[in-house]
């Protein structure tokens, strides 16, 4: 298995005097970090600004390199993101004209025209922001910088000592400078030589702080640190820092964020491999992600299904904090039926950008659903508990998995729709492939027929004579909504033999 990156975060008890150091100390990031954008937007190569940056601002290499590993990160995220949108709008717009051409009432047709101008506006921006190579960035948040502009509705009012802007403007100010970062290398005393981290006898981890040239003081030391979740993997990752052997030697990074209630360190480390707890021979157990369930399918090797039930994961309506307990807890279940099992776990390779486009052909409240569930968030879950509990986790491409597993295998087996989907993503990682079911083959046109194509173009072509069928057929009528969310889990077993002939199935089985 691959090696993970966890990051740990606790609170940290400071004194006043830390306090006021650390605050200049993010105060100092924070003006080099902008400047440092500002130059390089004006075309200044990075290797010219390194030493000027160091006696500017009184800073020194490392903390430098910090500063251009997080502002490189913002600006590489933000160009990935305007390709990623480019494609995106560019496929709901096509969407969007699409559906345009279907509506009749006058009121609709008004709303899809406005909303349809709203996205090929953004996307002529965004065109040309990527041509230009511009990139967008606002220190501080926009949200927080628009504010400004309506200070009563967002809060702010004046007092006898203070207008309300000012009172924004120290909000700003401290959005801008609340945090910094302090890189590690794996070369480098305890992983990071800016903050040096070293366990007491109590168990208690301290950090030794180095503060930049320009404070008067050269260190800080905080003390009693501990972590509510990874207190071990921190001791284990310091302790791996002090072998002899430097093949262990790894990496630590620590960021030092500021909120409301006072000072956080995230401290981001790397997991040593742990042991395989699930043997690919046995088979496979593979997940389908839904707006409201996860549907589970274990297999066989052979690929026939032995086991399948669904998980209810509805996220739609809740907090950040309720939609991670919602899918831990969810994830949760899948990963204990998976190491009693023994099989790795198989999960979709999705493109988020090509699912958000066609939320234009869905209901508003389907739409909405499919929206609120954080699909990455809810695959990086799943890898994360698999990696601690020794699973194997495989992705597959999930193209046309959906209509696979509805006319071939749900009827088949008595599965639902999901967990026959999920029967399809197991099957496909262990290369199994889905032919056409013989009284299906009639109803394609002669093209997708033909041999020497590949057999995803007889899904694909099937799954445009449904969408036909479908759009005819709910032609006039409103868009149906989609099934109440699932109750207590539901677990089926498929009896061992189940339908037509599995490819798995012994003579045996069949007949004795």
């Amino acid at each position: 298995m691959a090696e993970q990156v966890r990051t740990y975060q606790t609170r940290i008890n400071v004194t006043a005097e830390q306090e006021a150091l650390l605050s200049e100390y993010a105060t100092i990031f924070g003006k080099a970090e902008r400047t440092l954008f500002a130059r390089l937007q004006a075309g200044e190569e990075i290797n010219a600004l390194k030493r000027d940056f160091q006696q500017c601002f009184g800073i020194t290499a490392r903390q430098f390199n910090a500063i251009n590993a997080q502002l490189s990160g913002r600006v590489r995220s933000i160009k990935e993101m305007q390709l990623a949108l480019v494609e995106t709008l560019t496929e709901r717009i096509e969407e969007a004209e699409k559906e345009l051409a279907k509506i009749t009432k006058p009121a609709v047709l008004h709303q899809k025209k406005r909303r349809l101008a709203r996205l090929q506006y953004h996307l002529a921006q965004l065109k040309e922001d990527t041509e230009a190579g511009r990139v967008r960035l606002c220190f501080g948040s926009k949200k927080l910088f628009r504010a400004q502009f309506r200070l009563k509705e967002n809060g702010y009012k004046a007092s006898p000592d203070h207008s309300s802007h000012a009172e924004w403007l120290k909000d700003w100010q401290q959005a801008r400078a609340n945090q910094f970062l302090v890189l590690g290398s794996k070369d480098e005393t305890a992983g990071c030589q800016g903050c040096v981290a070293t366990v007491a006898e109590d168990g208690g981890i301290t950090l030794k702080l180095r503060l930049p040239n320009s404070l008067l003081a050269k260190h800080t030391v905080i003390e009693g640190l501990s972590f509510a979740y990874g207190q071990p993997e921190m001791v284990a990752a310091i302790g791996r820092n002090l072998s002899a052997d430097q093949a262990d030697w790894q990496p630590i990074s620590y960021r030092f964020m500021r909120d409301e209630k006072g000072w956080r360190v995230f401290v981001t480390v790397s997991l040593p491999r742990v042991k395989l707890n699930s043997d690919y021979r046995l088979g496979v157990i593979g997940i389908d992600l839904n707006a409201d369930s996860l549907a589970v399918t274990e297999t066989d090797r052979c690929g026939n299904p032995l086991t399948s039930f669904a998980v209810p994961c509805v996220t739609y309506g809740k907090s950040a904090s309720q939609r991670k307990a919602v899918i831990g807890e969810a994830v949760k279940q899948i990963i204990a039926f998976a190491k009693a099992k023994g099989k790795p776990l198989v999960v979709e390779r999705l493109d988020f950008e090509k699912k958000k486009a066609a939320l234009e052909q869905e209901s508003p409240r389907y739409a909405r659903m499919l929206s609120s569930l954080a699909y990455r968030q809810l695959q990086a879950i799943i890898r994360a508990r698999a990696f601690d509990a020794g699973i194997q986790v495989f992705e597959v491409n999930p193209a046309f998995t959906s209509v696979i597993g509805r006319y071939k295998f749900q009827h088949r087996y008595g599965l639902s729709a999901h967990t026959a989907a999920a029967l399809v993503i197991g099957r496909r990682s262990l290369g199994l492939r889905e032919s056409l079911p013989s009284q299906l083959q009639g109803t394609l046109p002669l093209s997708a027929r033909k041999r020497g194509r590949h057999v995803w173009s007889r899904w694909a072509a099937l799954s445009k004579t449904i969408a036909a069928h479908a759009a005819h057929g709910r032609s006039g009528q409103s868009r149906s909504s989609p099934s109440p969310g699932l109750g207590k889990a539901r677990l089926v077993t498929i009896l061992p033999v189940a339908g037509e002939t599995p490819a798995g199935e012994s003579s045996a089985e069949l007949f004795g």
